[in-house]
């Protein structure tokens, strides 16, 4: 088995070599994250994102690992391990989004934003979502300012990082929080 096969890192990451999970994880979390997006309903990645789902399952990998609960027979047994442990992560999220008890109003409230969003945008409220996100970006710290750009342009969260020289978990926190924001300022104008 070789050091640069799929189970050659396993074992490395499984001997207690750091590196090795640093490849294990650049290896999969692209294909991890487009197949955790493209299983995600509308509804769903409103409330959670693709990205945290794959790192959730990241972290359960690198920690039953290292427990000793995994072993791999054959080629390609780690993706099919990964696919599974993300894929058990996000019908958990389904399970767990479905179980709130949702009151009428929010249930209304999600048929209206789904109507929204089942026709194309007329140009005033185009113009003013354009208008209340310059004046949230003017708002925003240099740093956040960059990460709110790139993930505009859609760039993922990992080349996000590598641009700002900043943690995907500090990339994600700073849009959780950038989101936040976004709909807060969007209440108060819906309000007035």
């Amino acid at each position: 088995m070789s050091a640069d096969s799929t189970a050659g890192i396993f074992e490395r990451f499984r001997e207690g070599d750091s590196l090795a999970a640093d490849e294990i994880f650049a290896r999969y979390v692209d294909r991890l994250t487009r197949l955790a997006r493209t299983r995600l309903t509308p509804k769903l990645a409103t409330r959670t994102d693709a990205e945290d789902i794959v790192m959730s399952a990241y972290r359960s990998f690198f920690i039953r690992t290292r427990d000793g609960q995994f072993t791999l027979q054959r080629s390609g047994d780690l993706w099919r391990l990964l696919v599974s442990i993300t894929m058990n992560k996000l019908h958990r999220q389904v399970r767990h989004h479905q179980a709130n008890k949702r009151s009428v109003a929010a249930e209304a409230s999600d048929i209206q934003s789904d109507q929204l969003f089942d026709r194309e945008p007329r140009p005033e409220e185009v113009v003013e979502i354009a208008d209340q996100l310059e004046f949230l970006m003017a708002q925003l710290e240099p740093f956040a300012r960059r990460v709110l750009e790139l993930r505009l342009q859609e760039e993922d969260l990992a080349a996000i990082a590598s641009e700002t020289g900043r943690s995907e978990r500090t990339v994600r926190r700073t849009l959780a929080d950038i989101r936040e924001k976004f709909r807060r300022r969007l209440e108060r104008v819906d309000a007035t």
